[in-house]
């Protein structure tokens, strides 16, 4: 059995199709922003480490390097947390 479909209806599928492949091309190239931008931070945060260390570790009571790094990612993790709970209630769609 033929399906004819007519050129409304596949007008509208393309129009929705063009919209949904712009909607994703979007979300992907705003990931791959953030991605980049997350790998220059990380790339900040350990050349700060690296200068500082030792000033670091003498004003912690342990002076393992790996508690440094540990603190370091605990901080930066609880601020990425609280800045997406407010982006993501700035950006709440209504």
């Amino acid at each position: 059995m033929k399906r004819i479909v007519s050129k409304k209806a596949l007008k509208n599928g393309i129009s929705t199709f063009q919209k949904e492949f712009r909607k994703h091309l979007a979300t992907f190239i705003t990931g791959a922003f953030s991605f980049v931008a997350a790998l220059l931070w990380r790339d900040t945060i350990q050349s700060f480490l690296e200068k500082y260390q030792t000033a670091i570790q003498e004003s912690l009571p342990i002076k393992d390097l790996w508690l440094t790094q540990f603190l370091t990612a605990f901080g930066v993790t609880v601020v990425a947390v609280v800045v997406i709970i407010i982006i993501s209630r700035v950006l709440k769609p209504e």
